[in-house]
């Protein structure tokens, strides 16, 4: 499914305001099918803000937002939403297979055509020897396959994910970022994924846009990623395009000197 995105603007003010203070202003982009995308900005840019937009959660104030030229005004099964922490949409009373079934059965899929859709996802998240377990039983990254899995047995076209592996330690963060790009490989869904890594952005995505600060933020420089899966972090080629994106990205995040800081 193609995105397009044209000239979009958010903005919380009232009806009585006189002038608007934008969150998002100009927003241009446009997302072809089968795109891993990357948000990659400095905390509190709008990002979410973006995505939820995308994800038909938010309104947008003004401009278009248009997947397959149809305009985004709500949420949709076929977008659907990878949260930071797993713990806010999985059911602590239901185990692994019972929470991903949890959309299929309220699609009135029989047993059988559950299970069979469940084990598919739960082997390919590697969890195929903790279905039974629930959520308290499980790890951090073990919580995150869990929601891939539960996004992903509901076939929607378009995953958005906000910052998934940001609460997550560096190993099990290295582990599940192999494994979307595996998942990615395999089922050719559009991802717009989120983060403030220019690591993560460059390991996992084909473009980045990286976006200015907030107030008006928008998407002002993009980055073609011309490297094979899966990529090497020591290569010359993946630190050439790190200082690239970290030398814009520097121009746009002015870090405050620590003797500004009233204490």
């Amino acid at each position: 499914m193609s995105i397009i995105i044209k000239n979009l603007g958010k903005t919380y003010d009232t009806l009585e305001s006189e002038d608007k203070n934008y969150i998002l202003k100009d927003v241009n982009l446009t997302l072809n099918k089968g795109e891993f995308f990357i948000l990659l900005g400095p905390s509190g840019c709008g990002k979410s803000t973006l995505l939820n937009i995308i994800g038909g959660f938010i309104e947008k104030s003004e401009g278009i937002l248009t997947i397959d030229k149809r305009e985004i005004y709500k949420p949709s099964r076929e977008r659907a939403m990878v949260f930071q922490h797993p713990d806010a949409s999985l059911f602590p009373w239901l185990n692994v297979r019972e929470n991903i079934e949890f959309g299929l059965k309220m699609k009135g899929l029989t047993k059988e055509e559950r299970n069979e859709i469940s084990d598919k996802y739960i082997k390919l998240v590697g969890l195929d020897m903790h279905r039974e377990k629930y959520p308290s039983e499980l790890s951090g990254g073990m919580k995150q396959r869990v929601q891939i899995a539960r996004v992903l047995s509901n076939d929607p076209e378009i995953l958005l994910m906000d910052e998934p592996f940001g609460a997550l330690d560096a190993q099990t963060r290295g582990i599940l970022q192999r494994e979307l790009v595996r998942i990615w490989l395999e089922t050719k869904k559009t991802i717009i994924f989120i983060t403030h890594d220019i690591q993560e952005a460059i390991l996992l995505g084909e473009r980045i846009g990286v976006m200015s600060k907030s107030p008006n933020a928008s998407i002002y420089k993009t980055y073609d990623v011309k490297l094979p899966h899966y990529r090497d972090v020591s290569s010359k080629e993946f630190n050439e395009l790190y200082r690239r994106v970290q030398s814009n990205f520097d121009k746009e995040v002015k870090w405050i000197d620590s003797s500004e800081l009233v204490i």
